[in-house]
C-alpha cells in the first residue's frame, strides 16, 4: 500500500468513526428536544441550544487560535448566508417538526435523507449519482424505515411536520456543499463556529420579532432537568456533531454522508434499552442494513477511485 492509499484509507475511516460519534449526539438530541419542548416554546428551545453551541465553539477555537476569532477581515457576507439557511432556518424546522409530528415521525422523514442529498447534490453541483452511492442510499434508506417502524408495530401518525425535516435536509445539503466551497482553507471547526455565529444572530432576530409581534408565546423552564438539556443539546450534540458533520463531509462527501443520519433511529433504540425497553429483531436488522448501506457506498467509491479521497463532492 502506498502512502497515498494509506492516507485516504486513514482519512476515510476516520471520518466514518466521527460520523458514528455525531450521529451518537444527533440522535440523544430528539428524545432531549422533546422533553425541553414540554415546559420550552419552539423559538426559544432552539435559540437556546444554540447559545451553548456557539458559546462552546468560539471558546474552543479562541483556544486554538490564541485569539479572539471573530474579526472584520471574514468574509462576513458568506457566512450570513451560509449561517441563516444553515443554523437559523434548518434549526427552527428540525424543532418545529418535532413539535408538530413528534420525534419517531421526524426520524421516519430522515429516513429520506441519503436519496434526498444525493439528488439535492446533482442538482446543485453537477454531482453524479453513482450506481454505487445510489444502491447504497437506498439500501441506507430501508434499513432506516424499517428500523423506526419496526419500534412502533408499523403504525406511526404522520402528522405534516415531517415535510419539514425533508426541506430542512435539502437545505442543510446546500449548506454543507457551499460551506466546504466558498470557505475553503479555512479549517472544519472555523467552518462550524463561523457560519454559526450569524445563525445564532438570526435565531435572536425571530425571537425579538416573533415575540415583539405576538407571534411566539416565550416560554422558558430554568428548572435544573431542561436547562442541562438545553445546555447538553448545545454544548455537545449541536456544537460537537456539527464540526464532525463538517469534517467527514470534507473527507467523504455529503451522499455518503447523509446515510448516517438513517443511524438515528438506531441511537433511539439504544436509548429506550437503556431505559428498560428491549429492541425487536426487526430493529436490530434494520441498523445492520443502514450500515451495510454505507459500506457499500463506500467500497464502491474507494473501487472507482483508488488512491483518492472518496467521492468528496466539494
Amino acid at each position: 500500500m502506498t502512502a497515498d492509499r494509506g492516507a485516504t484509507v486513514k482519512n476515510v475511516v476516520v471520518a466514518h468513526a466521527g460520523f458514528l460519534l455525531m450521529v451518537s449526539l444527533w440522535g440523544a438530541m430528539f428524545p432531549a428536544i422533546e422533553q425541553v419542548l414540554k415546559t420550552w416554546d419552539v423559538v426559544s428551545t432552539t435559540t437556546g441550544r444554540h447559545t451553548f453551541a456557539v458559546a462552546a465553539l468560539l471558546a474552543v477555537l479562541a483556544v486554538t487560535e490564541r485569539r479572539f476569532p471573530l474579526h472584520r477581515r471574514l468574509p462576513w457576507k458568506r457566512l450570513a448566508l451560509l449561517g441563516f439557511f444553515g443554523m437559523t432556518v434548518t434549526s427552527l424546522m428540525m424543532t418545529l417538526s418535532v413539535y408538530l409530528s413528534s420525534g419517531a415521525s421526524a426520524a421516519i422523514a430522515s429516513a429520506t435523507n441519503p436519496i434526498s442529498s444525493a439528488i439535492t447534490a446533482r442538482f446543485l453541483q453537477n454531482v453524479p449519482l453513482l450506481p454505487g452511492v445510489v444502491a447504497g442510499a437506498a439500501l441506507s434508506t430501508v434499513g432506516g424505515l424499517i428500523s423506526i417502524f419496526a419500534g412502533h408495530g408499523g403504525a406511526v401518525e404522520l402528522r405534516g411536520g415531517e415535510l419539514l425535516i425533508v426541506v430542512s435536509n435539502v437545505i442543510w445539503t446546500w449548506y454543507s456543499l457551499m460551506a466546504q466551497r466558498w470557505l475553503k482553507g479555512y479549517s472544519q471547526l472555523q467552518i462550524t463556529a463561523l457560519t454559526a455565529v450569524p445563525g445564532l444572530a438570526g435565531l435572536y432576530a425571530v425571537s425579538i420579532v416573533g415575540a415583539v409581534c405576538g407571534w411566539v408565546e416565550v416560554r422558558i423552564d430554568v428548572s435544573t432537568l431542561p436547562l442541562l438539556l438545553v445546555v447538553f443539546c448545545g454544548a455537545v450534540s449541536v456544537a460537537v456533531g456539527n464540526f464532525l458533520w463538517h469534517f467527514g463531509v470534507s473527507r467523504v462527501g455529503v451522499t455518503i454522508a447523509a446515510m448516517y443520519n438513517n443511524l438515528i433511529p438506531v441511537v433511539a433504540v439504544v436509548i429506550a434499552y437503556w431505559a428498560g425497553t428491549q429492541p425487536s429483531p426487526l430493529q436490530l436488522v434494520g441498523g445492520a442494513v443502514i450500515i451495510a448501506g454505507v459500506l457499500f457506498a463506500q467500497l464502491m467509491a474507494l473501487r472507482r477511485r483508488p488512491g483518492q479521497a472518496a467521492a468528496v463532492e466539494v
